[in-house]
């Protein structure tokens, strides 16, 4: 969850509050954060340097300019294609204003009322493409699930950040030697059925796992039933579908 290759993303919100909240996030995840508090400021700032810039993140409703605005400035001034657009928004948009956005060169759409684990997801997945594609293809989505594992006879407890069919990311103040077996047991929202499932870990951000949300393990499932895998490709397939990553 937490990255040590420190990206430049430009927020743009009329929002103090909002523009705070999404501020500590992204810095608390490794990146670099710079504010826009319309969309006139959005066109300054990028007069003066958008070469270094990794991402931005536009609120749709803004005065003077709006989100629709700074998309077509975007597409008639030559930036169309420098840097991804993750759009921002307070409400569920309808389809036709997300064909609109797509048409107007926005990478993705990503509510307000979005936790900060999806947050941090929906950005490494526009900002780290490579390491998306990287090895077998997998689907992973944003949870905050409640997890004990055991590492030899001692029984712990984590989160869950993000989930696929085949791994997870865990959140612990646990120090964990990369390479070390452990058994996970979590129950998947919407399912009654508890998961018992063996894995291996395979990377770690120990080093900064005490001291921020977004620190913890990469977990590789090693060990489980035919239909564990189906309830977990499940979970994750519908979870694509809700939140729209099937979209991006």
């Amino acid at each position: 969850m937490i990255t040590k290759d420190s990206k430049n993303i430009l927020i743009a919100d009329d929002s103090v509050f909002f523009r705070t909240k999404l501020s500590d996030i992204l810095v608390e995840a490794g990146h670099n954060v710079r504010f826009a508090k319309d969309g006139r400021e959005v066109l300054s700032e990028l007069a003066i340097d958008s070469k270094m810039l990794d991402l931005l993140m536009l609120d749709l409703q803004m005065p003077d300019i709006d989100g629709f605005g700074v998309l077509k400035w975007l597409n008639e001034n030559g930036y169309r294609g420098r840097f991804p657009v993750l759009v921002i928004t307070g409400v569920y948009e309808p389809v036709h204003v997300m064909v609109q956005l797509r048409e107007l060169g926005a990478t993705g759409l990503m509510t307000k009322g979005s936790t900060p684990e999806q947050i941090i997801f929906r950005v490494n997945r526009i900002l780290f493409p490579d390491k998306i594609q990287h090895g077998s293809p997998r689907e992973r989505v944003p949870v905050s699930l409640p997890v004990d594992f055991i590492l030899g006879d001692a029984v712990r407890t984590g989160f869950l950040l993000n989930l696929s069919d085949s791994g997870a990311f865990l959140h612990t103040k646990a120090e964990l030697l990369v390479g070390s077996l452990i058994r996970l047991r979590f129950t998947l929202p919407g399912s009654g059925r508890l998961l018992d499932l063996k894995g291996i870990v395979k990377w770690s951000t120990n080093d900064v796992a005490s001291k921020t949300l977004f620190g913890g393990y990469g977990i590789m499932f090693t060990s489980f039933a035919e239909d564990e895998q189906a309830v977990l490709k499940g979970f994750v397939s519908s979870e694509i579908k809700r939140l729209g990553l099937d979209t991006e």
